[in-house]
């Protein structure tokens, strides 16, 4: 008989009842589908991002204090639109409908690019009822006139703004898109993260070639971003006073297992939800559970971070040794 294991662990001092979150998207968007995720054993639930040009928008009408310097041309008529259906006040009201009828924590989210007054936004959050905060920090580094060392104090800006609002913990949510990767994520945890996530998905663009047009390239392809993900949560494990959550590409119980092997505390998981369903949850849970039995594990604390780049035999086996293995054909 299999003995039964304990899937709780902790996230920025969150008490989870298993390492699997449900990551911020359109499914986090629903009283009924997050009660249908709790059910399914999910962790913990990232609400569906909110926009910082959203709520300057809403509260203010100013779009002059939109940072335009990182903005297209069309995200105002976007923006326009998006608050007709997505107002800052449902996205408040949500939080408060979820803190009365369900019992997993719920992680408010917000996108952002600047550190402007929409900030006051965060608490609103926090007095909704928010059992954390998630800020996806979408800053591409595309601009000639602004040196990496900008980009990164931007960053910084953002969080330590955010965390001089909040008592709640925080979490962001970056981009692998830094010049030296390691020395950024320390900065941001010594800033005020309670909890990085690595990494998020951008928007990337492709091209119609019949119709001459930018189109997208799509969001909800599974399995994309796994392995890079997986490696930068097993070298982060030994370098950030702060927890991770390993997020892209995670569809299977066995991705899970990996991730938490590599140092992650917990997973996000968003695209097969679209695909298999939320049900899907259940699955992933179940091989997670099986696989703990039958490597005889209890509970997460046993086996997580066992395989990060601290703890493996050879831990070039992360690094550039295995790169030149594999295109050399060296054995």
């Amino acid at each position: 008989m299999k003995k039964e294991v304990d899937l709780s662990c902790t996230y920025m001092g969150l008490q989870l009842k298993s390492p699997i979150i449900v990551g911020s998207c359109g499914l986090t968007n629903s009283l009924e589908k997050i009660q249908q995720m709790e059910e399914c054993g999910a962790g913990a639930v990232v609400l569906k991002s909110i926009f910082e040009e959203q709520i300057i928008v809403e509260t203010s009408h100013a779009y002059k204090e939109l940072d335009d310097s990182y903005m297209h041309s069309g995200a105002l008529d976007y923006i326009k639109n998006y608050t007709e259906i997505a107002s800052y006040e449902k996205y408040t009201n949500l939080i408060s409908q979820l803190k009365k009828s369900t019992h997993i924590p719920i992680i408010g989210s917000i996108n952002c690019i600047s550190d402007g007054d929409w900030i006051n936004f965060a608490q609103r959050l926090q007095d909704a009822g928010a059992d954390a905060l998630e800020l996806n920090i979408s800053l591409l580094p595309a601009d000639d006139d602004k040196t990496s060392k900008e980009y990164e104090e931007k960053y910084i800006h953002i969080i330590r703004h955010v965390k001089e609002n909040i008592s709640i913990p925080l979490a962001v949510k970056i981009s692998p898109y830094f010049s030296s990767l390691v020395k950024v994520l320390q900065t941001f945890t010594y800033s005020g993260a309670n909890a990085l996530v690595l990494f998020n998905r951008p928007y990337e663009p492709d091209i119609d070639i019949e119709n001459m047009k930018v189109t997208s390239a799509g969001i909800h392809k599974e399995g994309k971003g796994f392995h890079s993900v997986l490696r930068w949560i097993s070298i982060m494990n030994d370098h950030v006073d702060a927890d991770l959550s390993a997020t892209s590409g995670i569809v299977s119980g066995k991705d899970v297992v990996k991730q938490l092997l590599a140092g992650a505390d917990t997973v996000q998981i968003v695209s097969v939800l679209y695909n298999k369903g939320i049900g899907h949850i259940k699955t992933v849970r179940e091989e997670l559970t099986d696989w703990m039995q039958r490597h005889q594990y209890q509970k997460i604390a046993d086996f997580k971070g066992k395989m990060s780049y601290k703890n493996v035999q050879d831990p070039n086996a992360y690094l550039r040794v295995q790169f030149m293995k594999y295109f050399a054909g060296i054995e």
